[in-house]
This record gives C-alpha cells, structure tokens and sequence, in this order.
C-alpha cells in the first residue's frame, strides 16, 4: 500500500524513528531536512506490515542532488535467524522465495512484531517454521543482510532444539534436513547454499565452536 502524501509519511516517519534518520560525523551522503524542488520524488514509497520503502532526498559526495531508496523494517527491532541445531546437525529449511524466484536452504527467521524482543521473534520463528521450541538460545550477534538498500538489522542465535515434525507450508516452505558440518561444506561448494542470514549464523557458531562444530 502506498500514502496517498508520501511527503507527509516521510516527515512523519522523521519524526517518530530519528534513528532511522541519523547522520554520523563524516557521513558522506546527507540527507536533506527538505525536499527539493528537483530529482524527485522524494518520500514513502511504499509500506505495509513488514517493509516500509524509502527514497531520500541527499546530497551526494561530489555535491550533486538526488533520491536513494532504502528498504526498512516496520517493526524497529528489525528482525531475527536462529540456527536449530538437532542432534548434532544444523536443521535447514527449504524455501521458496519469490525474490529469487528460487529454493533455498535456510535457517528460520522472520521479522519481528511490534514491540517483540529479538528473542522472542527467534522462538516464534522456530515454533511457526519447524513446530520445535527452543531447549537453549544462545545469542550470536547482529547482521546486516544487504547494506546497499537495506536498512534493517537482525539478531542471530543458535538454539537446541528436537527433531522437527512439521513446516510452514503456508510460508513457500517445502521441508526440512539435517546436515552435519561437512555437508553444509558441501552445500556451500556446490553454490547450494547462498542464503546470507544462514552463512552468518554458521560462520558465528563456528567460531564460538558451538555444536555441530565443537
């Protein structure tokens, strides 16, 4: 859905999340307090529950004017993945995803609720995907999936969990597996494994030398 004033949206937004708006010393695109007269249009593009799109207007590094789009959550706190680890083997999910027109091996994520922890979003995520609660969270650190246009953050976990029993059929997801630490190998050698949020939780747990990679 779009506002029919996207200007008013724009300053509204401004106006209730000026994190969204900040401009760190050095920055060298700044974003304009008003809209010019020239390169628009400027404003909310577009939004719904999920996604609010963007186009800001700036001043570019070599001075000149013009719009940059950004992609950003509705909710503030963003989003979570957590990486399911069962018996020994990391649980993946595989996805359709209507960006890519293609299937993925993933890990579960999704945005979170208004107001929800990151915690709390990666539970939810776990039970609604695979049908299992969490026997252990254990925070992994925050990622940035696409810096380009993406403005939003999501936290990582990994979390215990028993084996899966079903999945979101609803969501595009058309099943499980469980890999063990030389089959993700394989997977990512073989460009089966493309999924930025999944390849963060890994290189994660595998740092900390969580299991699987203990």
């Amino acid at each position: 859905m779009s506002d029919p004033d996207p200007a008013a949206a724009y300053e509204r937004l401004r106006r209730d999340a000026p994190e969204l708006f900040a401009e760190p010393d050095g920055a060298p695109m700044r974003i304009l307090s008003s809209m010019p007269s020239t390169g628009g249009p400027y404003g909310v593009c577009y939004q719904d529950p999920y996604i609010i799109v963007v186009r800001d207007p700036v001043e570019f590094p070599g001075g000149g004017i013009g719009g940059h789009v950004r992609v950003l959550p509705a909710a503030r706190d963003g989003g979570a993945a957590v990486l399911p680890v069962c018996d020994d083997r990391v649980v993946l999910v595989r996805h359709f995803r209507h960006s890519t027109r293609q299937w993925h091996w993933e890990i579960p994520r999704g945005f979170a609720e208004p107001g929800e922890p990151p915690d709390v979003t990666a539970r939810r995520e776990l039970r609604e995907e695979i049908g299992v609660a969490a026997r252990d969270l254990t925070p992994l650190g925050r990622m940035h999936a696409d810096t380009g246009i993406a403005g939003g953050v999501a936290e990582l976990f990994w979390a215990r969990v028993d084996p899966p029993g079903r999945v979101a059929a609803d969501e595009g997801i058309e099943g499980f597996a469980l890999f063990d630490p030389r089959e993700l190998d394989d997977l990512q050698d073989r460009g089966d494994l493309t999924d930025s949020f999944t390849l963060a939780a890994i290189l994660h747990a595998r740092r900390r030398g969580l299991p699987p990679f203990a």
